[in-house]
């Protein structure tokens, strides 16, 4: 009688244990139309697509600056661009700080004399 309780026990707990660990695998899974992931050795999925975020910063900003405050937005775009090129995001960076460079140079030399 107690082997049959042990043993019910026993299978219980191992159902547990791999309801556990299918349920910790299916957390991890983020879809890849948002995130470009990369799987760790341990197990915890790192978010390695943060210059495409920065690199989108830098142009809205550098539009921005056309609009209003040319000086601040444009640099916080030339800014973000660089950091956006340091992530592997070369292009995209690349657009940001020239819409900012532009958008700078418009609010220092063209705008004053209109």
């Amino acid at each position: 009688m107690n082997d049959e309780k042990n043993e019910e026990k026993n299978k219980e707990i191992i159902k547990t244990e791999y309801d556990t660990e299918v349920g910790d695998e299916l957390s991890q899974v983020s879809p890849s139309w948002y995130a470009d992931t990369e799987r760790k050795r341990d197990g915890v999925i790192k978010n390695t697509n943060k210059g495409i975020w920065l690199a989108y910063a830098s142009i809205i900003l550098g539009i921005l600056a056309f609009f209003t405050a040319p000086v601040i937005f444009g640099a916080a775009a030339i800014i973000l661009g660089f950091l956006a090129r340091r992530s592997k995001e070369a292009k995209a960076g690349g657009i940001g700080i020239a819409i900012g460079l532009i958008a700078m140079l418009l609010g220092i030399l063209i705008y004053p004399l209109l």
